[in-house]
C-alpha cells in the first residue's frame, strides 16, 4: 500500500510562511517610516513655530522703528542736529540687531518662502537706515551742490519702500502656511505708509533739513556773573558793593550751542584805574559742557580797596563762537567806603 507524498504540502506551507514574514517585515518597515515621518514633521513644525515667533518679534521691533522715524520727520523743526543723528543711528543699530537675529534662525521648509521675503525686507530697511545719517550730513555739510544730498536721501526713502513691499510679500506668504504655524497677530510694518507719502519725498525733506536753523552745527557759550556780596545802591549811576570780610565773583557759563564744548577757558580781570600793577587776572578751565548745560565758576578771596571804582571783565573763550558778544561780561562798580 502506498501513501501520497507530503513534499508538495510542505513546500506550499513554507512558501506561505515566507510570504507572511515578508509582509510582516514590510509592515514593520512602513510603520517605522511613518513614525520617522511623523517625528520629522513634528520637528519641522516646532522649528517653524520657533522661527515664526522670532519673525513676530522682529516685525514688532521694526513697526516701532517705523513709527519713531515718522515722528522724527514730523518733529524735524524742533529737533537739534545731534538729536537727529542720534535717533537715526539708534534706528540703524536696531535694524542691525534684527537682521542678525533673523540670520541666526534655522529656516524649515514650511517657512522658506516667508523667510525669503522677510530677509529682503530687513536687508532693505537695514541698508536704508544705516546710510540715512550719511545722507543727512551730506545735505547739511555740503555747500557746493544740493543735487548729491537730495539724491542720497531719495535713495534712502526708496530703500524703505522696497522693504515695505517685501514685507507685504512676507505677510502673504505667511497667510498661506498651513496648520498652526502662522496663527496669531503680527505687526504690519510700513516705514512709508500710504497716508504719509509726502513725508518721504527726498527733495522736500532735504530742503527742510537745510532751512531748519537748529540742525546746523553751532558753537556758542555765554557768560554772566554777579559779585559776592551783591551791590547795594548806586553812586554816579554805578552799583556800589558794600564792605565785607571777603569779596568774590561767581561767573555762570552756559553752552548755548548744540554741540558739546570742551576746554572752555574762563578769564576774570579786575582792576581799578589805569594802574596795571593793581589789576588782578585769574583763569579757570571748564573741562566739558553739554548743549544747554551751565556751570558756575567761583573766583573768590579777592582784595579790594574801599572807595575805588573797579572794572570787572569776564570772558568765556572757545573756537568758532557763533555769538562772540554773549561770551563777555563787564561791570563797573564802586567798592563802598569804610564806615
Amino acid at each position: 500500500m502506498s501513501y501520497p507524498s507530503l513534499a508538495p504540502h510542505r513546500r506550499s506551507f513554507d512558501s506561505r510562511r515566507r510570504r507572511r514574514r515578508i509582509i510582516v517585515s514590510l509592515i514593520i518597515v512602513i510603520a517605522f517610516a511613518l513614525i520617522a515621518l511623523a517625528v520629522r514633521y513634528r520637528t519641522e513644525e516646532r522649528r517653524a513655530l520657533d522661527y515664526m515667533a522670532v519673525a513676530t518679534e522682529i516685525a514688532q521691533s521694526q513697526a516701532e522703528s517705523a513709527d519713531s522715524l515718522t515722528q522724527m520727520l514730523l518733529d524735524l523743526g524742533s529737533l537739534e542736529r545731534q538729536d537727529i543723528i542720534s535717533r537715526i543711528d539708534s534706528l540703524g543699530e536696531q535694524a542691525s540687531r534684527d537682521l542678525q537675529l533673523l540670520d541666526d534662525q534655522v529656516v524649515p521648509a514650511l517657512v522658506a518662502e516667508a523667510n525669503g521675503y522677510l530677509s529682503v525686507a530687513l536687508g532693505a530697511w537695514h541698508e536704508s537706515l544705516t546710510s540715512f545719517d550719511a545722507a543727512v550730513l551730506l545735505i547739511l555739510d555740503t555747500e557746493e551742490s544740493e543735487v548729491e544730498g537730495d539724491a542720497a536721501l531719495t535713495t534712502v526713502f526708496e530703500l524703505l519702500r522696497v522693504g515695505d513691499r517685501a514685507f507685504r510679500g512676507f505677510l502673504e506668504a505667511r497667510s498661506r502656511i498651513e496648520g498652526d504655524v502662522a496663527t496669531g497677530a503680527i505687526a504690519d510694518v510700513a516705514y512709508v505708509p500710504d497716508n504719509r507719502e509726502n513725508l518721504f519725498d527726498g527733495a522736500s525733506i532735504a530742503n527742510r533739513f537745510r532751512v531748519t536753523v537748529k540742525l546746523g552745527e553751532r558753537h556758542d557759550v555765554s557768560v554772566t556773573a554777579r559779585t559776592v556780596p551783591d551791590p547795594l545802591g548806586t553812586r554816579n549811576d554805578r552799583p556800589v558793593v558794600p564792605t565785607s570780610e571777603t569779596f568774590g565773583v561767581l561767573a555762570v557759563v552756559t553752552n548755548q550751542g548744540n554741540l558739546t564744548e570742551e576746554g572752555i577757558e574762563v578769564t576774570m580781570t579786575l582792576g581799578s584805574g589805569s594802574n596795571a600793577d593793581t589789576r588782578i587776572t585769574r583763569q579757570q578751565l571748564v573741562l566739558s559742557l553739554a548743549p544747554g548745560e551751565a556751570t558756575t565758576v567761583d573766583f573768590s578771596d579777592l582784595t579790594l580797596v574801599p572807595g575805588a571804582l573797579y572794572d570787572l571783565r569776564i570772558t568765556a573763550s572757545i573756537a568758532e563762537d557763533a555769538d562772540p558778544l554773549n561770551n563777555v561780561f563787564e561791570l563797573a562798580f564802586y567798592r563802598n567806603l569804610d564806615e
